[in-house]
């Protein structure tokens, strides 16, 4: 695909210090451009993973209580936290909004829908007013729902409250968000603003910390004609340096796990139902959290206990038995990206898949011995991301870490669980608020 290894020539002395000022070794940007120029071999599907066959059914009865215990025991003495990746803006959210007021058609359908649909959603305004003040605003700060004493609360708020919940009332909830450094600053604000309150409301107490995908995890690129990409088409030029993904968040799951968290609790921003109706994703997490503990115990590695859901034509990685490049087959997520879909053979495997990650799950980063396991050893680097992108009108061929669910967790021990459908209401679309898993009461029904 691509030719040749990287030579001396490829990286100058101002190169090797502007990538060391940016907190990128040699030898890492030297295995970026190998990676780049010789791709590895693409994930080789088994078959997908379903129930009684890699999918567990979710515990019942006391099975499941005493597991519910030990997952709030754990929440309580302060060794769970949650861990949000919360970076995103929200301009997909309001995407068809903004297209249908770029036409100018004041009687648009999008335009009418929206209307329609304003009694039952948080926000004060129309469409225009809407996108004036959250068109870039990021997603965890978008309010998601209105309750009928006028309270309307964020995303963030209420992963602030389901937190709580797990608790059960009293102790401290950690949560930790990872946030576009610019908009830092009005996380904070919020938090300020609105965690005194909600702490009295809850009866307990939040823990709330904030980090950054580091710097150090970029990535290079090359240009059409191999060589690594530089800001201007000039070989005197600087690198160009971009961010190397969702998987460059695994170092920011290390400084947890270093300051000795037992259990991760992993959840996206947008899947989060307003209270009265968090009952089932307080329980199921609790449940998974019991889980994870149990299977820490009989692990020599980071272990994970995922939730998966009915894939219902929903795009993302899915459960797959998988055979890794030494020959044992596990279970792991795989990512489209991940497959070679000019193998029909492989493609018609992906296909055939009946889940898929919702993002809900719970962690277990700490040896027997109460030591952090070092989550780099478990990376599978061949799950890189090769992806075809451009910049100032120039094509280029970069690389991401391979992702945070798939590449990244591809050495740890594995157990998927079938979630109940309530404990996921995604917000994909400002419509999604609309819809009566997100209505608190107080509208017409």
């Amino acid at each position: 695909m691509k030719s040749a290894t990287a030579g001396e020539e490829d990286l100058r002395a101002a190169d090797r210090e502007q990538l060391e000022a940016h907190g990128i070794d040699i030898e890492e940007a030297r295995r970026q451009l190998a990676i780049l120029r010789d791709p590895p071999p693409k994930a080789e599907l088994i078959r997908p993973a379903v129930p009684g066959d890699g999918v567990a059914a979710l515990p019942v009865g006391p099975g499941a209580d005493r597991l519910a215990e030990e997952g709030r025991s754990a929440a309580r003495s302060g060794r769970m936290i949650r861990f949000v990746p919360a970076s995103g803006a929200a301009s997909r959210l309001f995407a068809e909004l903004k297209a249908a007021g770029a036409g100018g058609e004041s009687d648009h359908p999008v335009l009418r829908r929206f209307e329609n649909a304003r009694r039952h959603l948080p926000f004060e305004g129309g469409a225009a007013d809407v996108l004036d003040r959250y068109g870039e605003t990021p997603k965890a700060l978008i309010p998601f729902h209105r309750y009928p004493d006028g309270e309307v609360r964020t995303a963030l708020e209420e992963h602030l409250v389901e937190a709580a919940a797990v608790l059960g009332g009293g102790g401290s909830a950690a949560l930790h968000f990872s946030v576009a450094s610019r908009h830092r600053p009005a996380f904070e604000t919020l938090l300020d603003e609105r965690l005194p309150a909600l702490e009295r409301r809850c009866g307990c107490r939040f823990g709330v910390t904030l980090s950054h995908q580091s710097p150090a995890t970029d990535s290079i690129a090359l240009d059409e004609r191999d060589r690594p990409f530089r800001l201007m088409d000039d070989p005197a030029a600087p690198l160009l340096v971009r961010p190397g993904g969702h998987g460059a968040l695994l170092r920011n799951l290390q400084q947890l796990a270093d300051q000795g968290f037992e259990l991760i609790a992993i959840k996206n921003i947008d899947n989060m139902q307003p209270e009265p109706f968090q009952g089932p994703a307080v329980r199921t997490l609790r449940i998974l959290a019991g889980m994870a503990r149990e299977l820490a115990r009989s692990s020599d590695r980071p272990s994970r206990v995922c939730g998966v859901v009915p894939t219902l034509g929903t795009a993302g990685g899915g459960p797959f038995w998988v055979r890794d490049a030494s020959g044992e087959v596990g279970l792991q997520i795989v990512e489209t990206s991940q497959i070679d879909m000019d193998d029909a053979e492989q493609s018609a495997i992906l296909g055939g898949a009946s889940y898929f990650n919702p993002v809900f799950m719970v962690c277990a980063v700490l040896d027997p011995g109460g030591e952090p396991y070092r989550l780099e050893n478990y990376v599978d680097h061949g799950a890189s991301f090769l992806v075809h992108k451009s910049h100032g009108g120039r094509p280029l061929f970069s690389l991401e870490r391979p992702g945070l669910w798939n590449g990244s967790m591809a050495g740890w021990k594995t157990r998927f669980v079938d979630l109940p459908g309530e404990v996921y209401t995604p917000v994909k679309t400002v419509f999604d608020l609309a819809g009566a898993e997100h209505r608190c009461g107080g509208d017409d029904e």
